[in-house]
């Protein structure tokens, strides 16, 4: 590693990691600054979810000063679901990635989809130029989830293999971290064009989704290399979904 996690808070509790990056990048915060807390009081996911934060699991945001122009700025979450992706992997986890900002298994038999971890990424901008990206990272390490979301998330627990060992917190860091740096400047040198292919070759195939926002039910094809995701619905035309959500149907 050359530039991320140079700099590192380790809190007990906060609010929302990205919160507190956000707060320090406004303070100027060096680029690769990272924030880890235990546990969050109140985690967010995309579009202010709620992510449930007890204590064991991974809540980490870093500050990126990137060259990039705003438009350019979503496609830091590929990067990054990237570097998550593998590393899980790294530890036996049988997971892949579902557009936007997920990694996930797939249920095999019932096709269900459950999440792992999750990314967002926020930018602060001023005078149309990007001073800032937060990007927040949250790993359900330890298990069981609770009960409510039981259907819809999974933990690291149970996905590996009972004589594979399991990372504890500072271990999964010290194996994301270098992966993540590669990758977001695999994507500040050569854009689209590198981390696409790489996204899609760890992408979840055969997904079934739905787009609330533009109405659109279909086959998860694939990205275009500004990032969209390609929807083809039952009538055979390919919706190009540059923004929103993609949820996943179960057979």
């Amino acid at each position: 590693m050359t530039w991320i996690g140079r700099q590192r808070f380790a809190l007990a509790t906060c609010p929302s990691t990205s919160d507190e990056a956000a707060r320090l990048a406004r303070a100027g915060a060096a680029h690769g600054t990272v924030v880890i807390a235990d546990a969050q009081t109140h985690g967010r996911g995309r579009l202010g979810r709620p992510w449930a934060s007890p204590p064991g699991n991974l809540y980490l945001s870093t500050v990126l000063r990137l060259p990039l122009p705003p438009q350019d700025v979503p496609a830091v979450t590929l990067a990054i679901g990237i570097a998550v992706c593998d590393v899980a992997r790294r530890f036996g986890a049988p997971v892949g990635l579902k557009w936007p900002n997920d990694v996930v298994v797939a249920d095999a038999d019932t096709g269900a989809i459950r999440k792992l971890a999750g990314i967002l990424v926020e930018s602060q901008c001023h005078g149309g130029r990007v001073e800032a990206v937060i990007a927040g990272i949250g790993v359900n390490l330890v298990g069981p989830v609770d009960p409510s979301i039981a259907s819809r998330a999974v933990s690291l627990p149970d996905l590996v293999a009972d004589d594979q060992p399991l990372p504890d917190r500072d271990a999964f860091v010290d194996a994301l971290l270098p992966v993540l740096e590669t990758w977001i400047d695999r994507y500040v040198a050569g854009g689209a064009a590198i981390v696409v292919p790489a996204w899609e070759a760890r992408m979840c195939v055969g997904l079934r989704v739905r787009v609330p926002d533009a109405a659109i039910e279909g086959d998860a094809l694939g990205l275009e290399l500004d990032g969209a995701l390609c929807v083809r619905d039952d009538t055979g035309v390919i919706h190009r979904i540059r923004s929103g959500e993609a949820e996943a149907i179960h057979p």
